[in-house]
């Protein structure tokens, strides 16, 4: 398994841009069947506290659409923030996973939701046997965080949701 989860985050203006790239010891299925667990994801993703896919349609013989509600937080150092959030989320089966938030709820600052959340996993393969993993996610906020805050508090929360998947592969894998 790769040791260390490093997320590049870029900046501009009200928008982040995030990527990362893991090369892990698994299969493709298993790191798949991973990133797609949705009833899962409560027990081994922080900030997750219930997933329900709402939807789910078979768009051809490998790929599908689902629609998807998190519950859950956003945890930034002494703040956290209760959220809802509902997601359009495409297949290509062992290939990608790409989702799209379409509806926010996040409670008494909701004038100061997001405004966007694009995530996107990409499986391909890596040297010797291992299965590359590659996340890249668009944030768009509505409001400007506090210079330095903004990119330190996504690359914080990525970098931990993407330790899990780490960790909850190699459950799986063992």
């Amino acid at each position: 398994m790769t040791d260390a989860v490093t997320v590049d985050v870029r900046r501009s203006g009200r928008r982040f841009e995030a990527e990362a790239t893991l090369d892990l010891d698994s299969s493709a299925k298993t790191v798949w069947g991973t990133i797609t667990d949705y009833d899962a994801l409560p027990r081994f993703m922080p900030g997750i506290r219930d997933c329900r896919v709402l939807e789910r349609q078979a768009q051809g013989r490998a790929s599908e659409r689902l629609v998807v509600e998190q519950h859950g937080e956003f945890r930034f150092l002494l703040f956290a923030q209760s959220m809802k959030v509902r997601l359009h989320i495409e297949h290509r089966h062992l290939r990608v996973a790409e989702a799209k938030a379409v509806e926010f709820d996040l409670g008494p600052l909701r004038p100061r939701a997001i405004e966007v959340f694009e995530g996107r996993y990409e499986l391909g393969p890596a040297h010797a046997g291992r299965v590359r993993l590659r996340y890249t996610a668009v944030i768009g906020l509505r409001l400007p965080p506090p210079p330095g805050v903004g990119s330190f508090a996504v690359r914080h929360n990525l970098e931990a949701q993407l330790r899990a998947v780490v960790a909850e592969v190699a459950q799986r894998s063992a």
